[in-house]
């Protein structure tokens, strides 16, 4: 398989389509792709072909929608049946991050709880961070406040990605989230208009 391939079947069944184009990629295609090809792929496509998430994406979704209900509806019920989990190719990168993916960043009813290194405030911060870095490289114990802190230094994530990947419950993240603030580490924008200009995942 190459991206020659994969785009060619794009092709192929936006050619065969009396409709919309929803595109599906299989495992082997998910698994072949890379950051550089999934960019390559929306400069040739544009923002407007949509896809279906990925498994893994659609498990994360159907866990939140059984925990936190009130934050599905939030992202989902708006859509018509068909097009529950059907995105925007410009989301295709985020999608093959093992750990994060479709980003919970605009959320209307409810306050947002995502974070990017920007939010990453004070004058100790940098310090706090390679701190909890050397431990983490060290394997010793972390509280939930300093890997919530690691996690957001490293690239952009909401509290409900964290808490599925590690397994944490969610009123413990957002005491963490409390805790940083307070500590006067982390900014935290709740509404979608707020947190607008700090959002950057499409290209």
């Amino acid at each position: 398989m190459n991206i020659e391939e994969i785009i060619l079947s794009i092709e192929q069944q936006i050619s065969q389509s009396d409709k919309n184009t929803i595109i599906e990629f299989n495992e082997e295609t998910l698994s072949y792709l890379n950051q550089e090809n999934a960019i390559q792929l929306i400069r040739t496509f544009g923002s407007s072909l949509l896809i279906k998430l990925p498994p893994k994406e659609i498990a994360f979704f159907e866990w939140l929608k059984a925990e936190h209900g009130d934050i599905w509806v939030d992202l989902w019920e708006t859509q018509d049946s068909e097009m529950k989990y059907i995105v925007s190719l410009s989301f295709l990168p985020l999608l093959l991050d093992p750990v994060r993916g479709f980003p919970i960043c605009d959320l209307r009813s409810n306050n947002n709880y995502y974070f990017t290194p920007a939010h990453l405030i004070g004058n100790e911060i940098t310090f706090f961070v390679e701190a909890v870095k050397e431990r983490f490289l060290q394997k010793e114990s972390l509280t939930i406040a300093q890997l919530l802190a690691l996690e957001i230094s490293m690239s952009p994530i909401d509290i409900w990605r964290f808490s599925y990947h590690h397994g944490l419950d969610i009123i413990a993240v957002k005491k963490a989230v409390e805790q940083l603030k307070e500590d006067s580490m982390l900014m935290h924008c709740m509404s979608h208009e707020e947190l607008a200009e700090y959002v950057e995942f499409l290209y």
